[in-house]
């Protein structure tokens, strides 16, 4: 029997078969999730890395120094960067904005920062225009990160990255790296925007959508518009 909170009234059976269904296979999605996820959190204890330099403000700081308020994680995004083009990747500030809003809950139980390769100068343009305001920015200090979680090939051509680090003592070990290609489909973390899960909802799905840095800022335009 379907969840009736899940149904309007006039449902007719086909749907409320087809509903009972989907919910079925939404249970058993979620379980597959949280059996992942505590995979992921079994992972035995990764290798002790550099303690990598970044630029922060016109200084150097260390990977370490990152570890804040005794938070023994450090989540880093390493966001996409072209030195030939004028704007980043617009699929990687897609995800950071959402970062920007929910930092300050995630900040509670674990550090976190947003890193690239590009200067630090040109990356706090960009983040004041995204209106990036609750993130820690830093400008990595030469090509060996980037290179040595595979966010830059030996050519310079980045990837976007989500990497996990750990304080063990005075030392810093590597716990998990994501990609967004996974195999062969671009869907490697999606699960850390609500943006393609809200599209998901719709008959139309994504589709063929993606992200636009120009797009982008013309619904910011129009959405001070609305509140004006």
């Amino acid at each position: 029997m379907t969840d009736s909170s899940l149904l309007m009234p006039g449902a007719d059976d086909a749907y409320r078969r087809s509903r009972e269904r989907l919910r079925e296979a939404e249970i058993d999605l979620r379980d597959r999730i949280e059996a992942v996820a505590a995979m992921r959190r079994s992972l035995p204890p990764g290798p002790v890395v550099p303690d990598y330099t970044f630029v922060e403000n016109g200084r150097k700081v260390r990977l370490s120094e990152l570890f804040a308020d005794d938070k023994p994680h450090l989540i880093l995004y390493h966001l996409m960067y072209w030195a030939t083009d004028d704007d980043f990747c617009p699929m990687c500030s897609l995800w950071i904005d959402g970062f920007n809003g929910i930092a300050p809950h995630v900040t509670q139980r674990a550090n976190f920062a947003v890193a690239s390769r590009a200067s630090f100068d040109r990356l706090k343009a960009w983040g004041e225009r995204r209106g990036w305001d609750r993130l820690r920015l830093l400008s990595d200090d030469g090509a060996a990160f980037a290179r040595d979680i595979d966010a830059e090939d030996d050519e310079g051509n980045p990837d976007s990255t989500v990497v996990v680090f750990a304080k063990d003592g005075d030392r810093v070990r590597h716990v998990y790296t994501a990609h967004p290609m996974l195999e062969d489909r671009e869907r490697g973390i999606d699960l850390l925007s609500p943006i393609w899960h809200l599209l998901d909802l719709m008959p139309s799905g994504r589709a063929q959508w993606y992200p636009a840095n120009d797009a982008f800022e013309a619904s910011l335009h129009s959405l001070a518009g609305l509140r004006a």
